[in-house]
């Protein structure tokens, strides 16, 4: 039953329908040809699975990130990154990462910050003389911190899937956030150090600098203004989501007066349908997950981990780098949600912290974002640079190769995920 469920689903994916669909056929075929899985289930499991209190922040946080990214605050973030750290030798590598830092704190979506950054970047990388190859890997890498650094849209996801406090999710991917960036700047500056770039600089202005913050001030607080709410008991998670639409329309509209009730009707379009196509994956998967564990899934899985070892340490590096190769595969959000459920049952078997796991197998799921042939990430940034993936293929691996260790030292290391929670 397991295996005819995986087949069918690659097999749709494969003929080229979307994941929520081939997540949902797949689930269909096994219910019409196994009497043991009800009819009634995909039914029950389906709206189940989207009718979740947790997940309606889902919808306000993608509204928000379309208010923030449609105000114009992507090209205000980036002149302030480049204020801030574009004096340096290959200065643009370093403004790539800093401006994703600060465009996770506010869109919480990993693909929007490569799309949105990388329009503006990758050209002005490609201008400066950087090989576009790197600039199209700067980008994908930067982004995927997106995910971890709150107000995150897949914390949210995992959080409602395992079970696990989406405000300790959220203080916990702060720190590990914070690494895959200095990870990131660390590697940029080897990277430019040896290669044979030429690039310019710019000038340090302190002029500039204030005039860069005061425009892009405002927006950044929004994060801190979420994170406290959440902190100190003000609002739930689901009630960050409209507070933060609340201040993005408030900054749209009332400090940048850049939006009017046009772009309101189309931002509230894109919002609603990127929120469909998500709580779509969601309840199809609730279904899918309902005969994976009939079909005793966790427990063949479990099975075959501890044949292998029963270190804890080393079962989770084995699902780190299991995770990261069925990210190259699929979206990352359907592989959170396929796979979830199961992981955050083996993580409690072997006596893992639920938010420190939580966050090592997000980072794992993201870092599969940027692995080809698939990773969805890997693609915008080629498609905005104009080269094709093979171009790529090789130097992908010295990216990746930083956040494996990184996400190691987070396993491995407890307090980098559950310092900031504790004080919750």
């Amino acid at each position: 039953m397991t295996l005819t469920l995986f087949g069918c689903f690659f097999v749709f994916l494969l003929l080229g329908l979307p994941v929520a669909f081939s997540t949902g056929l797949a689930a269909l075929v096994v219910v019409l040809n196994y009497p043991i899985v009800q009819e009634r289930l995909l039914i029950t499991k389906t709206f189940g699975g989207m009718d979740s209190f947790t997940l309606m922040a889902i919808p306000f946080f993608v509204l928000a990130g379309e208010v923030m990214s449609r105000s114009g605050l992507t090209k205000r973030i980036v002149d302030l990154a480049i204020a801030l750290v574009g004096h340096f030798r290959a200065g643009l590598t370093y403004v790539t990462v800093i401006a994703n830092v600060m465009m996770a704190g506010v869109s919480g979506s990993a693909s929007a910050d490569a799309a949105a950054t990388g329009s503006i970047l990758i050209p002005a990388m490609k201008e400066q003389g950087y090989k576009p190859e790197f600039a199209a890997l700067m980008v994908a890498f930067s982004a995927m911190m997106a995910p971890l650094i709150p107000p995150s849209i897949f914390l949210i996801i995992y959080g409602s899937m395992a079970g696990v406090s989406i405000g300790r999710l959220f203080m916990a991917g702060i720190i590990p956030g914070i690494l895959v960036g200095l990870s990131l700047l660390i590697l940029a500056f080897i990277v430019t150090r040896f290669a044979s770039f030429k690039v310019d600089t710019v000038t340090f202005s302190g002029q500039r600098l204030k005039e860069s913050f005061l425009k892009a001030g405002f927006a950044l607080v929004m994060p801190f203004v979420i994170i406290g709410g959440i902190r100190f008991g003000i609002f739930t998670p689901t009630e960050a989501g409209i507070v933060a639409v609340v201040y993005a329309l408030f900054y749209g509209f009332v400090i940048e007066r850049s939006l009017n009730l046009k772009n309101l009707r189309e931002l509230t379009m894109s919002a609603a349908l990127s929120s469909a196509n998500i709580m779509m994956i969601v309840g199809f998967s609730a279904v899918f997950g309902t005969i994976l564990a009939l079909g005793r899934f966790e427990q063949q899985i479990t099975s075959v981990l501890f044949s292998i070892t029963t270190e804890p340490l080393l079962v989770v590096t084995i699902l780190i780098i299991a995770l990261t190769l069925i990210g190259g595969l699929m979206d990352e959000v359907s592989t959170a949600v396929l796979f979830v459920p199961t992981l955050a049952a083996i993580g409690a078997q072997m006596g893992f912290d639920p938010v420190q796991f939580g966050v090592v197998m997000v980072l794992a799921i993201m870092m599969g974002a940027v692995m080809p042939p698939v990773g969805t990430l890997l693609f915008i940034g080629v498609s905005i640079a104009r080269i094709p993936l093979s171009r790529i293929l090789v130097l992908v691996w010295a990216f990746l190769i930083p956040l494996l260790l990184v996400n190691l030292l987070i396993a491995f290391v407890p307090f980098f995920t559950t310092y900031l929670p504790s004080f919750m």
